[in-house]
């Protein structure tokens, strides 16, 4: 493992006071060498006291703050701590989780290996959280990468910047986060098939590479989320990437298999189902009809037709 890389640590933080702490503690006590990595953490107009936990660890040489005066949204965001570093790896970490004290080796050593662009981590539950239907689908083994065993190849439509180590080399040549997209979701796509692009199968996934997310969120907040996600950057990703349109699920928003598998009667059935069972694939079809929706909302199809 080559520990003389030099690596930028890059941590959005937006109302992240309840496991602000817990992160920087856990960045600070690193096993990596002390002059080989800096983090870098971005106030994005906090209005918690996300800025009060910052200033309390102004002095800790292993990190600088750099404080947004307005909300600028995540791309922006983590851009700011991008073009504050000049490393050669930049590693991206929630302000929400918390790594184990070899994250940064860890990162390191599959970096090393051939024909790796990026490098992404799993994230976990705390300890002793009780699993609700929404976090008993988010961290399923069924869901996303962790669908393929430790250090396998993965699609870049998996690839998320929540945990996630790349070559500032490789974000100099595709360009930084695209700072158009403003809503949930997204931007993290729109790299990574960038990347994907130049570096096609270099995606790398570790379940070693862990982080402890401390993020509770309700189905019902998440399924808001995405159908933002749908209304909102959906229709950018598949207008800047129509060759990836199966990846991004674009032939099911207005297609007739999409129309026969997603659609209110079903819908209905579906929620009555799943309030007297719960399971995985109730809540991915959830998720899913959600973002369809999202898509095939009015302005959504007024720009189709237009097009």
């Amino acid at each position: 493992m080559d520990i003389n890389q030099t690596i930028d640590v890059i941590v959005p933080c937006y109302n992240v006071e309840r496991a602000l702490d817990r992160c920087i503690q856990s960045l600070i006590t690193q096993n990596y060498p002390k002059d080989k990595y800096h983090c870098f953490f971005i106030n994005d107009a906090s209005t918690d006291q996300t800025s009060k936990i910052l200033e309390s660890y102004k002095n800790h040489s292993e990190l600088s703050i750099i404080t947004h005066d307005v909300n600028k949204g995540l791309s922006a965001t983590r851009n700011t701590g991008v073009n504050a570093g000049s490393a050669d790896v930049i590693c991206f970490l929630d302000g929400d989780m918390e790594v184990q004290h070899n994250w940064l080796k860890l990162f390191c050593s599959y970096l090393n290996q051939k024909n790796v662009s990026a490098v992404m981590g799993d994230n976990i539950l705390p300890e002793n959280s009780k699993c609700d239907e929404f976090e008993n689908y988010y961290f399923s083994n069924l869901r996303g990468p962790r669908q393929f065993a430790d250090g396998e190849r993965m699609p870049a439509k998996y690839l998320l910047f929540g945990n996630t180590a790349v070559s500032r080399k490789i974000i100099s040549e595709v360009g930084n986060f695209d700072e158009s997209f403003k809503a949930y979701g997204g931007e993290d796509t729109d790299l990574a098939f960038r990347i994907c692009m130049k570096y096609p199968e270099s995606f790398l996934f570790s379940k070693k590479i862990y982080s402890i997310h401390y993020h509770p969120r309700t189905l019902d907040s998440f399924l808001t989320s995405m159908n933002s996600y749908g209304k909102n950057n959906l229709p950018l990703l598949l207008k800047k990437y129509p060759q990836f349109k199966r990846e991004l699920a674009g032939d099911w928003i207005r297609s007739f298999k999409g129309y026969l598998i997603f659609n209110p009667v079903l819908r209905l059935f579906i929620n009555i189902i799943s309030s007297f069972i719960s399971s995985y694939y109730l809540t991915r079809y959830k998720i899913v009809d959600t973002v369809i929706s999202g898509a095939r909302s009015k302005g959504n199809i007024k720009k189709s037709k237009k097009s």
